[in-house]
């Protein structure tokens, strides 16, 4: 079926019937792996005092933290569209990095870098829906807002942003940030999850920016994590699931 974009998607909308059953499998392990580490983070965050951080419970946390978003690029593998498999499993394996490093806070550069990984993932998940692209007025109004948020939160992150050198790496992201959830919501795909789970990726990267720069804790590592994951699994399912019903 042709796409509005001009790309050529199965009518299946998922490739062979092997294809989708991988896909499908890969994407509920990612599903059970990064519920199962919010779990996780809600039992911590109810024994240790209330701000604490969340990270360093045990050695190899930060690859469990990653792991979801692993699972997602692994079931990106078998995604029809050549153009966006390559970007899907890109932006899925900076969201990795950015993941494992931000499970770091011990390492001074962890914080920038995981910025640079999650900045890195946001271009590619843009290349993959700018040409899904279409002008929608609906969807312009919601770009409009986003946008308007983005610029609000800026303003009232900038005394920390200048007291913390971080003035032009954080504005760089939300920057970027902000074009890719336009993107997505005026991505023309069949279903809403693609442009929702922007939406709660940006909700997520705002609550880390509230945490880093207003509150000076991790008050919010728990419904930080929750919106995060819920953004991967919502921006992939866009992609991978029901796609078929395209004109």
């Amino acid at each position: 079926m042709a796409s509005k974009a001009g790309l050529s998607v199965p009518e299946s909308g998922m490739g062979s019937p092997y294809a989708a059953r991988w896909t499908r499998l890969c994407w509920v392990l990612a599903v059970v792996t990064g519920a199962g580490y919010g779990i996780f983070l809600i039992t911590v965050a109810l024994r240790v005092p209330a701000g604490a951080e969340l990270t360093g419970q045990f050695a190899l946390q930060p690859a469990v933290k990653a792991a979801a978003a692993v699972l997602l690029a692994v079931a990106a593998l078998r995604h029809p569209v050549v153009r966006e498999r390559r970007w899907l499993i890109a932006a899925l394996l900076g969201s990795a990095a950015g993941d494992y490093l931000l499970a770091m806070p011990w390492w001074e550069p962890s914080f920038v870098l995981g910025l640079a990984s999650f900045l890195i993932a946001h271009l590619c998940f843009l290349a993959a829906l700018v040409p899904l692209v279409v002008r929608r007025t609906p969807r312009l109004v919601a770009a409009a807002v986003v946008v308007l948020a983005c610029v609000a939160m800026l303003v009232w992150f900038w005394p920390a942003l200048l007291e913390q050198g971080m003035v032009v790496p954080v504005t760089v992201y939300m920057a970027v940030l902000a074009a890719m959830v336009c993107a997505a919501l005026l991505a023309a795909l069949p279903t809403p999850w693609t442009a929702l789970g922007a939406v709660c990726f940006a909700v997520s990267d705002s609550m880390i920016g509230i945490s880093k720069f207003v509150l000076g804790s991790e008050a919010l590592a728990v419904p930080i994590w929750w919106a995060y994951a819920a953004s991967l699994f919502l921006i992939t399912a866009g992609f991978f699931f029901g796609r078929a019903a395209r004109d």
